[in-house]
């Protein structure tokens, strides 16, 4: 069930989470609606007026005897308005498919029937041919009473009997298929409504999900509601997570109507508060009923005026959530003033303490490593530095601590150009080691700023690795050592110590290595057999083999194919041979 928490902005669907502050399409969509006039010319409230018409023909209080007749012809006019995307038409379709299953059924009931009477002509018949004078003859008996012979077989009667035996076989067969036949097209035929209303349902299409509802019971009246989903697919595993259990039509149903009701109240309490001027909550009650029920009438009908009186606090919203997340504190701050100035229900406590916490540990850090440069402890000094440049890369006092340093401008650009040298020849290992310098270098200067963070993140990340991997080496377990360096280095393949760290790994594991390689040559080559058995020699070697695990893997999808055939197994190996 879609769900929208107005506390935390977080909108729940298909058993995923999304915030839409921080949705961009959501935020584009929210964005055009917005600026959208109302729907309210006569072809918009002719489409209303007949999906109205529609609901009520088919409600349980109409006790009109043509009334599903009715309701049919009246979706092929109702698809032809472009609001509708030609939904009422697809259930106009599903309808039309399940009259023709349950004609098909009773043309088939019919046939029955006749094979029924046709059985059992054939019974009496049979029964009339197997009559002890019908089937055998006396033989001529000879003077001697003791010679008298047996009675035998009448071959003309017996060929009569053995069509009759097989006929009544064929007859009871076409039976058989038949009652088959019907019940396979009831269960299709039922399967397809109650996948159509699940599509309308996860839609959002409400109105259309209690129509096809109201069909759904009409035409199926064994109480068999329940709608049937694969195990373990996604739309079972939302209703499960959410309800608790596959829910049936009646359930669906009462879903719509509730969704129908909670964005009619979202709509009216949209309209009052921005009356009383809370423009926040406003804005938040519309958010919910736009993301609940985009498509329905209080809506969409809501005047492109109103809409708009929230237009530029929602964008506002929008972008102080991007300017937190990339670190933006400077603009943060303006964009929670503007919204306070805008609204007077705006909670600002969240936003404000997150800004007035990140730029005060900026300036602690930096604070710190003015201590530490006075103290000569340039470790330290460096540390803090680039602690303070990720926290609020745009602080100003990371300029002004370059300039302390400095001597001079000439100084900066100088490390600037050092820095691009270094970077062209891939020198990466000796920015990492003066980081501090052109992290107070670059500090106005994003692309290069975004550069050096990059490769002090990734140094980082191959130092990590590297001492996992001497603690797994330490621990006896060589094998695991050398794939989580094997791991990086496919990343990182320039960096010199990772490099002699692999080399170094790889003479332990050496048989491992080299039955890996193979498999990988013989991959390359398309002989897939013998691959797959260096791979699997390579797991003998290594059980817990990450590289191992998913060439095997790689190599079944490869050798057996999802669909059915013939088994490409023995021509693979043949190929090898």
């Amino acid at each position: 069930m879609p769900y929208f928490d107005p506390t935390t902005d977080v909108f729940s669907f298909d058993g995923k989470n999304f915030n839409v502050n921080d949705n961009r399409v959501f935020r584009a969509r929210f964005e055009k609606y917005l600026n959208a006039g109302e729907a309210d010319s006569e072809a918009d409230l002719a489409y209303r007026d007949s999906i109205r018409k529609i609901l009520d023909t088919l409600s349980p209080h109409n006790r009109e005897a043509a009334k599903f007749p009715k309701a049919v012809a009246m979706l092929q006019y109702t698809a032809q308005f472009p609001q509708d995307a030609r939904l009422c038409e697809s259930l106009a379709n599903a309808v039309y498919r399940v009259y023709l299953a349950q004609r098909s059924q009773a043309e088939l009931r019919t046939l029955n029937s006749q094979l029924d009477e046709q059985r059992r002509q054939l019974d009496w018949s049979f029964d009339t041919w197997t009559k002890q004078s019908n089937v055998r003859r006396e033989r001529k008996l000879s003077d001697d009473p003791q010679a008298a012979e047996p009675p035998v077989t009448n071959p003309a009667n017996a060929g009569h009997i053995q069509r009759y035996v097989q006929r009544i076989a064929e007859v009871e067969a076409e039976r058989v298929a038949n009652k088959a036949k019907g019940q396979l097209s009831e269960v299709e035929a039922k399967l397809e409504f109650q996948a159509l209303v699940v599509q309308f349902f996860l839609q959002r299409r409400f109105e259309h999900v209690v129509m096809a509802t109201r069909f759904y019971t009409e035409f199926f009246r064994d109480g068999a509601g329940k709608l049937e989903f694969e195990e373990g697919s996604e739309v079972e595993q939302s209703f499960s997570k959410t309800i608790g259990f596959n829910p049936t039509i009646t359930t669906l149903d009462a879903f719509a109507n509730e969704a129908i009701r909670d964005v009619g109240q979202s709509v009216e309490s949209f309209g009052f508060l921005l009356d009383q001027g809370e423009i926040d909550g406003a804005m938040r009650q519309l958010q919910q009923a736009f993301v609940t029920g985009e498509h329905l009438p209080p809506v969409q009908s809501v005047p492109r005026e109103r809409k708009r009186m929230v237009l530029t606090y929602a964008q506002n919203s929008f972008q102080l959530v991007n300017a937190i997340e990339v670190k933006d504190y400077a603009l943060a701050e303006k964009l929670v003033t503007d919204m306070k100035t805008q609204a007077g229900d705006f909670d600002y406590s969240k936003p404000t303490a997150a800004i007035e916490t990140a730029k005060l540990s900026s300036n602690m850090r930096i604070r710190t490593a003015k201590n530490a440069a006075l103290q000569g402890d340039n470790e330290a000094y460096e540390t803090n530095i680039l602690a303070a440049a990720q926290i609020w890369p745009t602080n100003p006092m990371l300029q002004e601590q370059f300039n302390l340093i400095a001597d001079s401008a000439d100084l900066q650009q100088q490390a600037k150009l050092e820095f691009d040298r270094l970077l062209s020849t891939q020198s990466y290992r000796q920015i990492f080691t003066d980081k501090a310098r052109y992290m107070a270098a670059t500090a106005e200067d994003p692309e290069r700023l975004k550069a050096l963070e990059q490769i002090v993140g990734n140094i980082q990340e191959i130092e990590t690795v590297m001492k996992q991997a001497d603690t797994l080496a330490k621990a006896g377990n060589n094998y695991a050592a050398w794939e989580i360096v094997e791991k990086t280095f496919q990343r990182f393949p320039d960096d010199v110590a990772l490099s002699a760290k692999r080399s170094d790994l790889a003479t332990d594991v050496a048989p491992f290595v080299r039955a890996l390689k193979n498999a990988e040559n013989q991959e390359n080559r398309r002989q897939f057999g013998s691959s797959l058995a260096w791979f699997l020699s390579a797991r003998q070697i290594y059980a817990q083999s990450e590289f191992a695990e998913e060439g095997i893997r790689r190599l079944i999808d490869n050798i057996l194919p999802e669909e059915g055939g013939a088994n490409p197994i023995g021509a693979s190996a043949g190929a090898d041979e």
